[in-house]
């Protein structure tokens, strides 16, 4: 197993989402670098859910102004394009990335999976 190989697989686990974090966990099960960057995308995954639900919320109850549902996910897409791609560039350049909120939720996924 090469660095290259894990960082390469971090970032597939990373940009494919749960999907491909759990293609990661498959593929190389007893890479630990590979393994924190695929909870870490389990972390992503539930965090992008959950804002993506509450965006929608406050859409709903904003939605006679037009403006302030279309700003927050004008808003909502940028950050979670920027935090994928900034992701998927930690990953391979070899880092250890620790997002706030998303590691907090990547932890809590670890701890759940005893991973």
């Amino acid at each position: 197993m090469s660095a290259s190989e894990s960082r390469v697989w971090a970032a597939i686990a990373w940009a494919l989402l749960i999907i491909g974090a759990i293609i990661a966990l498959l593929i190389r099960p007893r890479d630990d670098y590979v393994r924190y960057w695929a909870v870490e995308s389990i972390g992503l995954t539930i965090v992008v859910v959950i804002a993506w639900i509450l965006v929608e919320i406050v859409s709903i109850v904003f939605a006679f102004t037009i403006i302030i549902p279309l700003a927050l996910k004008v808003l909502y897409g940028l950050g979670v394009f920027l935090v994928w791609i900034i992701g998927i560039f930690k990953a391979l350049t070899g880092d250890y990335w620790k997002p706030p909120i998303i590691h907090e939720t990547s932890e809590w996924v670890r701890r759940v999976l005893r991973l």
